[in-house]
């Protein structure tokens, strides 16, 4: 519903589907694998102007053409941001893209772009880059993602992270994120951590936790954010289901500009 006007973007999906379409055909008679995950989250941030609070969801879909080979993803998302909750100001912001990569056992890469727009202020920026992720030890994945922003933000991004399993079924994760503005704009960065627990594996509903520490340029203070959310795996359960199998099969997460310093740059 909020496609309408994104004529570049399309072009640019169009031909991450394009290219997809060709793994397709030259892979005919590979198996092929459809999974994906929905996303529900809540944020809190805390700044010296006062607290924000931030509701958000994601949906990725994603095509695997070969195993191991090609896969194909979609993304759709929104975030509904009441900046600060005192002032009762409240906007939102939509997300969609695409992804083509490759992944095989010993991890994936590829590359990605993403329209991100925020109606209220008539504001949008288009990312592209590539990302990566190597399994460097069953229980260990290590991450890194870089690109740029255009449109009415101009930025370059870079990220990097770890992922560790301590037992299959909880993912404890860490990373950093830095970002800057051009044409005399800040330095954006971010020192994040996470965790989160699949409970059941038959029943692939997982629960989160995070906290991400924001620095804005040279200004004094951070942004402290913390956030909790739930997240219903479709597909991609590997061997036996658990969350590291659903992670490293199913639809990626680590694609595309940081959230944070998205929503930051505007």
């Amino acid at each position: 519903m909020f496609w309408p006007g994104y004529g570049r973007m399309g072009r640019c999906v169009f031909l991450c589907l394009l290219f997809g379409g060709y793994a397709l055909s030259i892979a005919h008679a590979a198996p092929m694998d459809f999974s994906g995950n929905v996303n529900a989250s809540y944020s809190n941030l805390s700044a010296r102007g006062g607290d924000s609070s931030v509701w958000g969801g994601v949906a990725r879909g994603n095509l695997t053409a070969m195993d191991p080979g090609i896969n194909v993803q979609a993304k759709a998302g929104g975030d509904w941001i009441n900046l600060p909750k005192s002032g009762g100001s409240n906007t939102n912001l939509w997300d969609f893209g695409g992804d083509v990569y490759w992944r095989d056992w010993a991890g994936d890469f590829g590359g990605s772009v993403e329209e991100v727009r925020l109606p209220d202020a008539h504001a949008s920026s288009l990312s592209y880059g590539l990302f990566g992720e190597a399994y460097l030890l069953r229980s260990l994945t290590f991450r890194a993602k870089g690109g740029k922003l255009t449109n009415d933000v101009n930025a370059w991004y870079g990220s990097a992270g770890l992922l560790a399993y301590p037992v299959r079924n909880i993912a404890l994760g860490a990373g950093f994120d830095y970002a800057k503005v051009q044409h005399g704009g800040p330095t954006l960065k971010d020192a994040n951590v996470s965790a989160e627990y699949l409970p059941v594996p038959t029943i692939p509903v997982s629960v989160s936790l995070g906290y991400n520490y924001e620095k804005v340029g040279d200004a004094s203070g951070h942004i402290d954010v913390l956030s909790a959310g739930i997240t219903m795996y479709l597909g991609g359960a590997g061997v036996d289901g658990s969350l590291r199998d659903r992670q490293r099969n199913g639809a990626v997460t680590w694609d595309g500009a940081p959230a944070s310093l998205v929503g930051l740059t505007f």
